[in-house]
């Protein structure tokens, strides 16, 4: 398999770091040779741990790590970083608290791309996906491909989304020119957007997975959120950064 690059956003956690790239290398990032980790640590996060923690853990897994840590946090500046690094042909984008439940094989996700030059992207879903039996899917704009494995959503509108993804560059090489670093990167890929609109619409989106399957990946930062007094703003802002209690108040 050609080269592939993992692009990561991040905060000073190093220990759900460290879940997460357990759970990924063991099921999906398995021939860690081909991979380049590129991540950005935003300076936020646990009192008393560094970018050098992070990156300790990066170093754990993979023997190519590109890092970049700005003097503020902003998840759009920082996922923006991360994709204009990108080089391969497909990337990996992997927020730092997500888990992997059980193993796929990264060829068959590129394979898929390969073959289905109209799709931006196979998502890794983090629900339960319904069987036949319940219509929740299969009411929907959703077209099952059987001999791929993957739902195709018929509607672009609401569909690229940032749990764990992989990603075609040519997409957000189109996508990048578009963007602004002061709202949120995923909330600017919506049909609402006039300025994504055209872009958004001219591609497929898909889903990987079958009829009754388990949920892929799974959130891996509730718990550490709580326990550190972090959560997203509640004053009506789109998610740039995390914040605390008393910064909500």
């Amino acid at each position: 398999m050609k080269h592939i690059d993992i692009m990561m956003t991040a905060v000073i956690r190093p220990a759900v770091l460290e879940s997460t790239l357990k759970s990924f290398c063991t099921n999906l990032l398995t021939d860690r040779k081909i991979y380049r980790l590129i991540i950005n640590i935003d300076p936020v996060g646990e009192k008393g741990r560094t970018k050098e923690d992070m990156l300790n853990v990066c170093n754990s897994f993979f023997d190519n790590v590109v890092y970049n840590y700005p003097d503020e946090p902003s998840f759009p500046k920082a996922a923006i970083w991360t994709w204009k690094q990108v080089k391969a042909p497909y990337f990996f984008h992997l927020e730092d608290d997500w888990l992997m439940n059980r193993p796929v094989e990264m060829k068959t996700l590129t394979k898929i791309l390969h073959k289905n030059p109209h799709l931006a992207c196979v998502r890794l879903y983090k629900h339960n996906i319904p069987n036949k039996k319940n219509p929740r899917l299969f009411n929907s704009p959703y077209t099952f491909n059987e001999k791929a494995n993957y739902f195709q959503a018929n509607d672009s509108k609401k569909q690229f989304g940032l749990n764990p993804v992989l990603i075609r560059k040519e997409y957000i090489d189109e996508a990048l020119p578009l963007l602004v670093e002061h709202k949120n990167p995923e909330k600017q890929f919506r049909y609402n957007n006039t300025k994504m609109r055209d872009f958004v619409m001219r591609w497929k989106y898909a889903i990987y997975g079958q009829p009754g399957d388990k949920a892929l990946v799974s959130d891996n930062g509730y718990s550490w959120r709580n326990q550190m007094n972090f959560s997203k703003p509640t004053n009506g802002s789109q998610f740039l950064t995390w914040v605390t209690e008393d910064e909500n108040d």
